[in-house]
């Protein structure tokens, strides 16, 4: 049994695709099919079902994807502990982020990082942070930046710093700075996808104010930041975003910012890690930048 098997292994069972498990390790295809062949000779079982679209594990391939993740991780433990005595951090770090921190955050800390260890290069996702969640603890990344306290005993998180939420409306709308909640309501609201932290930090405000969610207009549903701000500058909206990550469209006059009345849109931006991995060298180096940087 050899590591590049168990690694293609782990993400066909993670894409459920050959050709996708293949693009995301730099392998051709059949290559994948060749090592995950060889392995169910080696382990005398079949992994996966066969359908014209996808793959998805047997009941041996389920019980055995928890001993590859372990074998790996033990693998990155060895690397970890070795790579102290030589002090060299390289590599390939995965770094997956909600859209405020991904948009505001990672560019100037990816930027210093780089400036110290030119080595390691970066694979960034911009994801959902139920999906970041879900990554960190399935091993799928090393590091995420979310916008909701997770509340998780597989997850370490840290407090990194605050994020203002604001109503941002197309600037023909002619709203005021600062409206009331009843206004509001009377709009049409383009909003992210359910898993998006912005969009459950602005519900969870609504609700505290005994505000029923369910009276929002909601007119369409968006996972792209940049969508999101074209739809509402076209007049087909309004919505809830980060203060920080539409600075080019208020300068260009194209939306408004507004606040609400006697309402404060305040939430908070998040790092988190698995509590039941050990860093490999790359990410605990982009770890401890972190600390220094945000103080946690």
């Amino acid at each position: 049994m050899e590591f590049n098997q168990i690694e293609a292994f782990i993400n066909v069972a993670k894409f459920k695709s050959f050709s996708k498990a293949a693009d995301s390790i730099f392998l051709s295809q059949p290559a994948i099919s060749a090592h995950i062949a060889s392995l169910e000779k080696e382990l005398k079982v079949q992994l996966f079902n066969r359908t014209s679209r996808e793959v998805f594990l047997t009941p041996a391939g389920e019980s055995f994807l928890k001993y590859a993740i372990d074998i790996l991780n033990s693998r990155d433990k060895a690397i970890y502990n070795l790579a102290k005595f030589s002090g060299t951090v390289s590599g390939k770090l995965r770094v997956s982020a909600s859209t405020a921190p991904c948009n505001n955050i990672l560019p100037s800390l990816i930027k210093d990082f780089h400036q110290q260890y030119p080595d390691v290069s970066f694979d960034v996702v911009e994801e959902s942070s139920d999906k970041i969640i879900k990554d960190i603890i399935k091993f799928n990344c090393e590091i995420g930046f979310v916008g909701k306290f997770v509340n998780d005993e597989k997850i370490r998180t840290y407090s990194i710093m605050e994020d203002d939420l604001v109503v941002i409306s197309p600037s023909d709308f002619n709203f005021p700075d600062i409206i009331d909640i009843d206004f509001l309501l009377k709009y049409k609201f383009i909003l992210r996808e359910p898993g998006s932290a912005t969009r459950k930090a602005f519900e969870d405000i609504l609700k505290k104010q005994g505000i029923d969610v369910s009276s929002i207009d909601v007119y369409f549903e968006v996972n792209n930041l940049d969508a999101l701000y074209k739809f509402v500058k076209n007049g087909l909206g309004i919505s809830i975003v980060s203060k920080n990550t539409f600075k080019d469209y208020i300068s260009l006059g194209f939306i408004k910012e507004s606040c609400i009345k006697n309402l404060s849109l305040k939430r908070y931006i998040y790092l988190i890690v698995s509590s039941k991995r050990t860093l490999t060298p790359a990410a605990n180096a982009f770890f401890n930048l972190c600390k220094r940087c945000y103080k946690f």
